[in-house]
């Protein structure tokens, strides 16, 4: 049986076969265009396909969708340090600028890069399925905590803006897209390793019955590597 993805690899393949085997007979041409002293001053011939259409008929033997991964916390945690670092903390910044707040913030930053917030895999899990308490918590704790270690002026600084309130409104707004995204890369690794087994041969599908086949339209774009080609007028320095 053979799988779907592989008969599509390798219509793909024959295009890039094709457009191979196109630009050695127009290699060769080249050379003929040199050679003659009237062709020499004309273009080389050459056709070009912009794009192309196949269209599959097959029949779908078996489906076979594995049990999804664990999520990747590992990731996940990367993007939500980014995200703290990059976005939260400087979002605090607005208008607060004489108050020396950027220096507090950029300390705060500094603090986060050695010791990131670390991400709970259950956490994460609950996230995902609707529910961002834990993560918004843990954060919270951690977060004051990198605050803990800063320089007692950076502390004061960073006190005057009532800051617990603030990290307890803005976290929230923040864990929905985390969790949006740690679904996302779950469900494409688990895609990536889901297989459909197609029959796809003329004489099996003429044993099957026209309402059980299937049909797939592939549209290939080939204008991104199309080459121009001049006149075969060049001369070899």
């Amino acid at each position: 049986m053979t799988g779907l993805g592989d008969v599509l690899g390798a219509l793909l393949t024959d295009v890039v076969r094709a457009r191979l085997a196109a630009d050695a007979l127009t290699a060769s041409a080249v050379a003929a265009y040199r050679d003659d002293p009237v062709l020499a001053s004309l273009s080389v011939p050459r056709v070009t396909v912009t794009g192309m259409t196949v269209r599959l008929a097959f029949s779908a033997a078996e489906v076979a969708v594995p049990d999804p991964q664990p999520l990747d916390v590992s990731r996940a945690a990367r993007e939500w340090n980014i995200t703290l670092r990059d976005r939260l903390l400087p979002g605090l910044l607005p208008g607060r600028e004489e108050l020396g707040m950027d220096e507090a913030v950029r300390l705060w930053r500094d603090a986060l890069r050695r010791a990131p917030v670390v991400l709970d895999a259950v956490a994460l899990q609950r996230a995902v399925a609707g529910d961002p308490g834990n993560v918004v918590a843990s954060t919270l704790d951690q977060l004051l905590e990198r605050v803990r270690t800063l320089p007692q002026h950076a502390q004061a600084r960073l006190q005057q803006i009532r800051l617990k309130e603030e990290l307890q409104r803005e976290l929230p707004r923040e864990v929905p897209p985390l969790a949006e995204r740690a679904r996302q890369w779950q469900a494409a690794e688990q895609a990536l390793r889901s297989r459909v087994q197609v029959e796809v041969t003329a004489d099996e599908l003429e044993r099957r019955r026209p309402e059980t086949l299937q049909h797939i339209e592939l549209a290939v774009s080939l204008a991104d590597i199309e080459e121009f080609i001049g006149p075969a007028t060049d001369t070899e320095s």
